[in-house]
Formats: structure tokens, C-alpha cells, sequence
């Protein structure tokens, strides 16, 4: 037997910076295991905003299966802070006490708890470190300013206002 001497030339890769197109839709994941391998190959890539919209996907995976829209949000906020939690500490990492104070009194006590201490809740710092305000307790708060006392809506207010007053003018 002869070996098979012809080479073929190596498979070529995109060019840097080109853009690859994913399998399938990123909305359609349903597997937290299959988003988190999506977010760690968007890091290894460098390709930032599909990280964002798999971790955007998993947050909401959380929430799914509530019917309140409160409730949703909050879940997903809640994942959001956890997976980051998680990321910072390299290792799976829960919001116990979060959880424990929801299981003891609910969703819309916690994010009245949050908005209206006077020191920033870490998910809050932690969330805001990473440019998801959108997904912070007092964004949430503000989003449904009905369901909640006006001393947390002024709270809610008050630590969103401290955000852009850091930021500076250009």
C-alpha cells in the first residue's frame, strides 16, 4: 500500500474581522449549558455583542416561566447579577441572601428593600459596572412605578440620577 502523497491546502479561515454567522438564531437557545459554551466562544472570539445577546437569551431563560411581567424582570435581573457574580469569581456563584429574602418576602419587597437603602445594593454596582442599568432593581422599580411606595420610586430615582451626574460631559 502506497500512502496518498498529495496534500491538500490548509482550510482557510475568515479573515479578522469578517463576521461568522452562528448556527442558528441566538433567541432560539433554550440550554443555559449551550449559552454559557456560546458566551465563552463570543469571548474567545472577541465578538462582545454576541456574548451580550446569549447572555441577554440566558437571563431570560430564568424568568420564562413566570406570567407576572414584575416577576419576569426581576428573575432575569436576578440571573443577570448571579452569571456576573459567577464571571468575577470563577466559580458558580448564587445570590443566596437575595434568594432568601425573596423566598421570605417576595418580589416586590426585595426591590422595595433595594431602592430604598441607602447604600447601592452590590447587584446594583455590579450591574452598573458592566452597562446593564436596564437590568438593575431600580430601573425595574421605575419601569413599573405602580406597584411600589413612592419612598422607593424617590430611592430608585435618586441612586439612577448619581449615574449620570458621574458620567461626564463631552
Amino acid at each position: 500500500m502506497s500512502k496518498n502523497t498529495s496534500k491538500r491546502p490548509p482550510a482557510e479561515k475568515p479573515a479578522p474581522g469578517v463576521k461568522q454567522t452562528l448556527a442558528k438564531p441566538i433567541e432560539s437557545y433554550t440550554d443555559p449549558g449551550q449559552l454559557r459554551t456560546l458566551m465563552q466562544n463570543a469571548r474567545r472570539m472577541g465578538r462582545e455583542d454576541i456574548w451580550r445577546q446569549a447572555f441577554d437569551q440566558l437571563c431570560s431563560l430564568e424568568g420564562a416561566s413566570h406570567e407576572d411581567p414584575l416577576d419576569r424582570a426581576f428573575y432575569r435581573t436576578l440571573a443577570a447579577y448571579e452569571e456576573l457574580l459567577t464571571e468575577k469569581n470563577r466559580r458558580a456563584t448564587r445570590a443566596s441572601r437575595t434568594r432568601l429574602k425573596l423566598k421570605s418576602k417576595g418580589v416586590v419587597q426585595c426591590l422595595e428593600d433595594w431602592a430604598r437603602s441607602k447604600e447601592a445594593p452590590e447587584s446594583f454596582d455590579l450591574l452598573v459596572a458592566n452597562g446593564m442599568v436596564e437590568l438593575t432593581g431600580e430601573q425595574l422599580v421605575l419601569t413599573y412605578p405602580d406597584r411600589f411606595s413612592a419612598e422607593a420610586i424617590a430611592g430608585a430615582t435618586a441612586r439612577l440620577a448619581t449615574l449620570t451626574r458621574a458620567v461626564p460631559a463631552t
